[in-house]
């Protein structure tokens, strides 16, 4: 009974695994940037979610509260549209079976555009959960994912007490406190992360000509009959803002 049941869970854990690949894959061609929230657990994510999309996700004081990650569209003024992905909370010492068993969900960091490291900066032992978090992103192969520590439950501490390091940021998800700058770091970092694009854009639309030059890199643009034939490198956020003119890629193999 016992190995039947295993076998069972297995064989979810594999469809939950297929159709992250062809949600995966409808992203990409989307061409919208993912920005996955990770962090030891309950030091608040589910909380910073809810707080940037409007989610309405459960959160609460307990372990593994968040097993099947949540995904929500999240609008902005100058990154254009952004996915933000919550994640189950790491813990001291996560036995590989459960790593093993969560790969489906913490997969998903390996292919964000930008890594939100939620710290509680509250808990005494946040350096520790800090370095665990770091360690466990490395053994999960996304050690070259770029990563902003948002030190978070700032609303309880004092000035004294807020945590001074580079790249990162001190907010307060519960009161919504700094979530500005949090937002203008993920656009920095997700300027950071450039790709080659090639597509024609329509003379109606050439005022965003003037944003390419300022925020990307114009490799060439020729004026054609049909538009301006531009080849660019562009940070995800400028290429969200370009979508709709960029081509699609063809299709993978379980599309068909």
């Amino acid at each position: 009974h016992i190995r039947r049941k295993i076998q069972k869970l297995e064989e979810e854990i594999e469809d939950v695994r297929r159709i992250r690949q062809i949600q995966r894959s409808k992203r990409v061609k989307s061409r919208i940037p993912l920005v996955c929230l990770v962090g030891y657990t309950n030091a608040g994510k589910s909380t910073l979610l809810n707080l940037l999309t409007d989610a309405g996700v459960h959160a609460e004081n307990r372990l593994f509260d968040t097993l099947d990650p949540t995904t929500k569209l999240m609008e902005t003024e100058d990154m254009g549209e952004l996915l933000i992905s919550d994640t189950v909370g790491f813990i001291r010492k996560l036995p590989h079976h459960l790593i093993d068993a969560f790969r489906a969900t913490l997969e998903e960091l390996t292919f964000a555009d930008v890594l939100v490291h939620v710290i509680d900066a509250s808990d005494p032992s946040f350096q520790m959960q800090t370095e665990i978090v770091e360690k466990l992103i490395n053994d999960l192969g996304a050690a070259g994912t770029p990563v902003i520590r948002a030190y978070n439950k700032t609303d309880l501490l004092s000035e004294e007490e807020l945590p001074r390091a580079r790249e990162a940021v001190c907010i307060s998800a519960k009161t919504g406190e700094n979530v500005g700058l949090l937002l203008r770091a993920i656009k920095d970092a997700l300027g950071r992360a450039e790709r080659e694009v090639s597509f024609i854009l329509p003379y109606g639309d050439a005022r965003l000509l003037d944003m390419l030059y300022r925020d990307a890199h114009v490799l060439s643009a020729e004026y054609e009959e049909g538009g301006i034939a531009v080849k660019a490198k562009c940070g995800a956020a400028v290429c969200g803002k370009l979508k709709k003119y960029l081509p699609e890629e063809p299709k993978e193999p379980w599309e068909d």
